[in-house]
């Protein structure tokens, strides 16, 4: 039966293939759908596509890339995949305007050139947050520490691992005492105190409260080096294959370290979660024990700007950090053009500088997009 099966199946793209490959070639807006990697998406694409099913429901061993040819991201190389690249090559060679995103009803991917030059951060990466697609970038993927941007981690980690943020928690008093004592920023909770643990993400994303984080990993995990155990997990689970953690708060450490395009990777996922963003766009937050909390980094956009508008949209939400190894960094994401976008800066000479970076990049993609 699996021998007729590929007779039939390999008969069937012999077919379409002599069929439509006199066509002429279109071309694509993104590599989905290029099996062959020749940079266009016609029907050599479906007929491997075809091809490939064939043997793989011969039980036979497969040779393309599943990233390239899974088309509808199922999870599988289907005749499905290959019946999107025939409906999208048919429909733009009979003059139509149709983009195979389009077809497959996902946002279609964005082509506009960026530049960098100029900014005052050593570090810089823009990402399409729909797509994962790098816009721009700056020395995007070389080691850099991240300062108090790990609490983007810290705070999804603490998400994810805690049943219920709404429960009470008591914050240990050698949370507290570790922070003051490693010389960490503070959201100013005291030891014992007894807030829900949405407060001490919070406390962790608009104070920056070392406090916050390391009473976070206490409570979770027993202590913060197993808390950082599941740091170093998640990151390895979402591709971030040049970061290491040693601590949540960011402190100095050499054995902790990232890079821009690791921490957009990281805050592309973490505003997918309906409590991290509620958190993380939030601009001040007073706790259930009374403590009034303000972000940082949307303190320097009221103070020195006004607003949170660039041009094209406005900033959304965000996280500084700033040590003498790292300079002064932020990671955010904006709605531009109604379309969000994650950009990380970090290593600018002081503080401010981050914020004006993210001003000056968020501006020039909303002017290249108001040209296209």
């Amino acid at each position: 039966m699996k021998i007729k099966t590929t007779a039939l199946l390999s008969a069937v793209a012999v077919a379409s293939f002599t069929a439509l490959h006199a066509m002429p070639v279109c071309g694509a807006a993104s590599m989905l759908g290029d099996v062959n990697s020749d940079e266009t998406v016609n029907t050599d694409d479906a007929f491997l596509i075809l091809n490939e099913y064939a043997l793989r429901a011969a039980g036979m061993g497969s040779y393309i890339r599943d990233d390239l040819a899974d088309i509808d991201s199922d999870g599988s190389v289907t005749l499905t995949d290959a019946s999107f690249l025939l409906t999208y090559y048919a429909q733009y060679s009979a003059g139509m305007n149709v983009t195979l995103e389009g077809i497959l009803g996902i946002e279609e991917r964005i082509d506009v050139n960026i530049s960098m030059s100029g900014i005052n951060s050593t570090y810089a990466l823009l990402m399409d947050a729909k797509t994962g697609d790098v816009i721009a970038e700056k020395n995007g993927y070389s080691t850099m520490y991240p300062a108090s941007m790990t609490k983007i981690m810290t705070a999804i980690v603490t998400i994810e691992n805690f049943p219920d943020v709404n429960q009470y928690v008591t914050l240990p008093s050698a949370a507290v005492n570790a922070a003051y004592s490693r010389g960490g920023s503070t959201a100013g909770f005291s030891g014992g105190a007894y807030v829900p643990m949405l407060d001490l993400l919070y406390g962790m994303l608009l104070p920056s409260g070392c406090e916050c984080c390391i009473g976070a990993a206490l409570i979770i995990s027993g202590s913060e080096s197993a808390f950082v155990e599941l740091m170093n997990q998640k990151a390895r689970e979402l591709g971030m294959t040049g970061t290491h953690y040693a601590n949540t708060t960011g402190l100095p450490d050499s054995n902790h370290y990232t890079t821009v395009h690791d921490m957009t990777l990281l805050m592309r996922y973490a505003i997918q979660n309906d409590i991290f963003r509620q958190v993380d766009t939030t601009q001040s937050h007073t706790a259930a024990n009374g403590l009034y909390m303000r972000s940082t980094m949307f303190k320097s956009l009221i103070n020195n700007y006004g607003s949170t508008s660039v041009t094209g949209g406005n900033i959304l939400g965000g996280k500084t950090g700033t040590t003498s190894a790292a300079g002064s960094c932020l990671c955010s994401f904006a709605e531009i053009d109604g379309r969000e976008y994650v950009l990380c800066t970090a290593k600018a000479a002081y503080s401010g500088l981050n914020i004006a970076d993210a001003r000056t990049i968020y501006s020039r993609l909303g002017t290249a997009l108001a040209a296209t």
